[in-house]
C-alpha cells in the first residue's frame, strides 16, 4: 500500500513538473529575443545621456482595449528582447507577455500620466537586472512608437502600493519580481522608472 502511495506521489510529481515546465516554455516562447532586431528600433538606442522629458503625451482616452488582447509590442534593445504587450495584469494575461496595469491612476501608452507594465522575471522580463539609468524603452501602441528613458530603480516591498499612483507627466513604470534567482514567489519587486522623451510615427504600422 505504502509503494503504491510513493508511485502515485512520484507520478504527480512528475506530472507538475512537466505541467509547470510546458507553461514557462509556452511563456518565454512569446519574447523574441533578437540584439539585431531588438536595435532597429531607433539609430540612438545605445544613448545614455538623459534627454528632456515631455510635459505632455497624445491622447487616446476613448480607445476601448480588451482585457488579454495584445495592444502593442515593448522593444529593449539593451535586453535584445521584442516582447508583447497585453492589456491586463491577471495570470492569464501575464501567460502571454508583458501586462498593462488597469486600474486607478494609469493610463494608456504615450498619454500624460502613469503607464504601468508588469512581467515574469524568469520568462519576458529574465534580462531587466542589466538594465541602466539612461537607457532607453521603447512602447509601439496605436501606430506610434513611444521612447521611454530610464531615470531611476530601485527594489521594494511585494505589497507597497505607493508604486501605481496617479502622476502628472508622461511616464512609465516597468516592475518584476525580485531577487531575480528567488525560487517560488518572490517577496519583493524590482522597479523601473522611465520619463516620456520622444514620440514618432511606427512606420511599420503605416
Amino acid at each position: 500500500m505504502i509503494r503504491k502511495l510513493a508511485w502515485v506521489i512520484i507520478i504527480i510529481g512528475l506530472f507538475l513538473v512537466v505541467f509547470n515546465g510546458f507553461q514557462w516554455w509556452d511563456q518565454l516562447r512569446r519574447a523574441v529575443y533578437d540584439p539585431i532586431a531588438s536595435k532597429k528600433v531607433a539609430q540612438d538606442w545605445d544613448d545614455l545621456q538623459a534627454k528632456d522629458a515631455l510635459t505632455q503625451g497624445v491622447s487616446t482616452k476613448n480607445i476601448k482595449l480588451k482585457v488579454s488582447n495584445q495592444i502593442g509590442e515593448l522593444i529593449i534593445p539593451r535586453m535584445g528582447a521584442i516582447l508583447p504587450v497585453v492589456h491586463g495584469t491577471d495570470d492569464e494575461s501575464l501567460k502571454k507577455g508583458i501586462g498593462h496595469y488597469i486600474g486607478y491612476g494609469t493610463v494608456n501608452p504615450g498619454e500624460t500620466g502613469h503607464v504601468v507594465l508588469s512581467g515574469h522575471r524568469d520568462t519576458v522580463l529574465r534580462g531587466a537586472g542589466q538594465l541602466k539609468i539612461g537607457d532607453r524603452l521603447y512602447v509601439k501602441f496605436q501606430g506610434n512608437i513611444y521612447t521611454y528613458q530610464i531615470r531611476k530603480t530601485w527594489i521594494t516591498d511585494a505589497e507597497d502600493r505607493t508604486i501605481i499612483v496617479p502622476i502628472s507627466k508622461p511616464v512609465l513604470t516597468l516592475t518584476t519580481c525580485y531577487p531575480f534567482d528567488y525560487i517560488g514567489s518572490a517577496p519583493d519587486r524590482y522597479i523601473i522608472r522611465a520619463e516620456l522623451i520622444e514620440v514618432k510615427k511606427d512606420k511599420e504600422a503605416v
